[in-house]
């Protein structure tokens, strides 16, 4: 199994190929401790080599814990052969993450950072810094090595900018707490010289709008959007009408054009008093608009400023509002401001090209063939490890899903009890990320809220069908309506609509039809949703709603980098269109139909594709011409003396 941590196998092996008898006995003892327990070779190539791990699932001996003893009866094992299998294992264990740190460290730089934690050890034991306040600074250290950065380079502006390269908000709360811990020692002597020259300082809600909002403000805002973002078929002149044939737009939508307008009220707070004015109307004047805008497009190259592609975003969603209600004035002050001030010309600009990281991580994944391998079989390896979870809890004795509907009831030791936590969560996380990945690389790559939040299986409207007691044709149906998707409106102007994409039992769509059924059979159970709605990614809560975006996000985030690729869901629909042109540069017809992009749209957004590919070829051909005037030189008679 692909991964990149190292299995309790690994650990095993290194141990039985240590020149040591002392570690090669180690090594034999972890295995027949763990064999015992019902651990099989296959099992310990899925099973992380993690010390807490391994004491949850072989705790330490203890006379007065009934409950251990029982189990180590039942294993076969007497106490005095338990205690010492158990404490060569743990040895065996450190013994390998020694060997594995040492490595690294000699790998690793011997710089500033490396300086200061060397002395947190002490601190540590002399009771002045808690373990945990040091468990986030690696974290904040490897962001900063990779842009080259020692201690003595980081600033609070500085330290801003790296949430930039956060995979997700938890990855930023851990940047936060090493920063924090960065303060915190720059009241111990021995610490001052290795610390940033100034202080970092309070990091906490940085990215926040944290200006207040009056409420009067906020639930007319909340209407203005409900409003904006949703659509009625014009024909309706009825309340009633209206009402049945509403479309909401998706939840992403409704964010940004909440987003767009808090950042503006907040941005003309600063010119009125926004307790006094008389509704949102007054504040969209057209001189305080571009009052607003104008401060708006200088903080773009501030810490904490909008990105120029969300500044322009934010711009659009807010002249439709004006537009909408019939502001026609104020929409065409917006749409002047977008043409005239320079970051919205520039978010305009590259909302129509795709973003320098967005493409710099296809040429990444185009550069490597081990990859592009591995982003289109990923799924294939995210439902392996899921599967292993479910094999690990069944050889625990655990009911993951009793445990997931009712944990406080399971009659489970603490250790078992963490265990399950531990078995649940990587099932859920890795079953459900198998599941997506399903869809986007053997269907089509829709965008992650139609996945999350639009697969029903019943309802209006189905758009997930389950079909696998067939008997003739055992196969799941996807088909997703125009009116549920970002482009679906220009799709139905353009008489196109998406496909119903099919996975067969047998033929094509096979392996997404396999992982779709697991996904289905044993780890949407495990979701306390499931019972309160037909959504295929339910809430792990029991409610009626989808599995919550941050929470996907998170797993996606840790799922991908696992595996040896981060990703996030933005990058499927890129890296399948990247991977379809490289190998075949006609594909667009095809890509417009799965995609639902016109082809004009999809030859200007992998156009670097296209131009490597012609490089690579004008390469080839010259380097041919060379060969073959070199061999024909070779074969050239020489002439006569």
């Amino acid at each position: 199994m692909t991964t990149n941590k190292p299995s309790m196998l690994d650990v095993i092996e290194f141990g039985k190929a240590n020149e040591s008898a002392t570690v090669r006995q180690y090594a034999i003892h972890l295995e027949r401790l763990l064999a015992r327990r019902g651990y099989q070779p296959h099992h310990l190539e899925t099973l992380d080599g993690d010390l807490w791990l391994y004491l949850d699932i072989a705790p330490k001996y203890a006379k007065r814990n009934l409950k251990l003893n029982e189990r180590i009866a039942g294993w076969g094992f007497s106490p005095s052969t338990y205690k010492q299998y158990q404490s060569d294992g743990r040895r065996m264990i450190e013994t390998y993450h020694g060997d594995l740190e040492k490595r690294m460290a000699r790998r690793s730089r011997q710089d500033t950072f490396a300086a200061l934690q060397a002395l947190l050890p002490e601190l540590v034991e002399a009771n002045l810094l808690k373990q945990a306040q040091t468990r986030n600074l690696p974290r904040l250290i490897d962001l900063a090595r990779a842009r080259n950065w020692d201690i003595s380079n980081l600033t609070r502006d500085r330290l801003i900018s790296l949430r930039d390269d956060c995979w997700t908000s938890d990855d930023w709360g851990r940047v936060k707490q090493g920063a924090a811990l960065l303060d915190y020692l720059r009241q111990f002597p021995t610490c001052r010289p290795l610390l940033p020259p100034e202080e970092i300082g309070d990091l906490t809600g940085i990215f926040r709008l944290t200006s207040p909002i009056p409420d009067f403000l906020g639930n007319e805002a909340a209407q203005w959007v409900k409003a904006a973002t949703t659509e009625f078929v014009e024909s309706m002149n009825t309340q009633e009408g209206r009402a049945a044939t509403a479309k909401e737009h998706s939840e992403g939508s409704r964010g940004i054009y909440t987003a767009a307008l808090r950042t503006y009220v907040i941005g003309a707070g600063v010119y009125r008093d926004l307790k006094d004015v008389n509704g949102l109307t007054p504040l969209f004047d057209p001189d305080l608009i571009e009052k607003v805008f104008v401060d708006l497009d200088k903080k773009c190259s501030s810490p904490g400023g909008l990105a120029p592609r969300s500044l322009y975003a934010y711009a659009e969603k807010l002249k439709l509002c004006m537009l909408g209600r019939n502001m026609a004035a104020e929409a065409t002050k917006i749409e002047t401001l977008i043409s005239s001030l320079p970051r919205l010309i520039e978010g305009r600009n590259a909302s129509d090209m795709m973003s320098k990281d967005t493409e710099n991580w296809c040429r990444n994944l185009l550069e490597s063939a081990v990859n592009r391998e591995r982003f289109e079989t990923q799924h294939l390896l995210y439902v392996q490890h899921a599967m292993a979870a479910l094999e690990h809890a069944r050889i625990e004795g655990i009911d993951l899903e009793a445990f997931a509907r009712s944990p406080e009831t399971q009659p489970l030791s603490r250790e078992q009890r963490r265990l399950a936590s531990r078995f649940l969560r990587r099932a859920r996380m890795f079953g459900t990320c198998a599941a997506f990945a399903a869809v986007e690389l053997d269907g089509a790559p829709f965008r992650k809220s139609n996945v999350l939040d639009d697969l029903l299986m019943a309802g209006h409207p189905q758009t997930f069908f389950d079909h696998r007691r067939d008997p003739s044709s055992p196969r799941i149906e996807i088909h997703i309506p125009n009116e549920l998707l970002k482009n679906g409106g220009a799709m139905t102007k353009r008489g196109q609509s998406m496909p119903k994409f099919k996975f067969y039992k047998i033929g094509h769509g096979a392996d997404a039809y396999r992982i779709l059924s697991f996904f289905l059979n044993s780890i949407r159970p495990l979701f306390c949703g499931a019972s309160h709605s037909s959504l295929v990614f339910p809430a792990i809560e029991p409610k009626s709603q989808s599995l919550v975006t941050q929470t996907f996000d998170s797993w996606l985030a840790e799922c991908s980098t696992e595996i040896g690729l981060p990703l996030t869901a933005h990058n499927y629909r890129h890296g399948v269109c990247s991977i379809e042109v490289y190998y075949d540069p006609n594909c667009y017809a095809e890509l417009e139909t799965v995609t639902g992009d016109t082809e004009a749209t999809l030859r200007r957004f992998y156009a670097f594709v296209d131009a490597e590919m012609r490089i690579r070829q004008f390469q080839a051909r010259r380097y041919e011409r060379r060969a073959s005037r070199t061999e024909s030189q070779e074969h050239r008679p020489e002439s006569a003396a």
